[in-house]
C-alpha cells in the first residue's frame, strides 16, 4: 500500500469563522500544512475544502498556499514472521 502525505506552504492567512464577527488566524503566512492525496487532488481540481473545528469552520482553497508542493510517499507492507520457539519451553 502506497501512501503520500502532501506539505503546502500557506501564503495567504487561514482564518477561523465561529459566526461571532471574530476570525482568528489558524494558520499564518509561511506555516506548514499537510493533507492526503484525496484532499489534494480536491484543492487541485479548483475545490473549497471546509475542515470543522471546536469553535466554528475554516475554509482555505488552492490559492492560500504557494504553487509548488513537496510531498512524501510512503511504502506500507504488512505480514507475519516467527520467533522461532521451541515447543518444549
Amino acid at each position: 500500500m502506497v501512501h503520500k502525505e502532501f506539505k503546502l506552504i500557506v501564503t495567504k492567512a487561514i482564518t477561523e469563522n465561529s459566526g461571532r464577527n471574530i476570525f482568528p488566524v489558524i494558520f499564518k503566512i509561511d506555516d506548514t500544512f499537510t493533507v492526503d492525496e484525496t484532499t489534494f487532488n480536491s484543492l487541485q481540481s479548483g475545490e473549497t475544502i471546509k475542515r470543522f473545528t471546536q469553535e466554528g469552520i475554516i475554509e482555505f482553497d488552492k490559492y492560500n498556499f504557494k504553487n509548488e508542493v513537496s510531498y512524501t510517499e510512503i511504502t506500507v507492507q504488512y505480514g507475519t514472521r516467527k520467533l522461532g520457539q521451541r515447543k518444549n519451553k
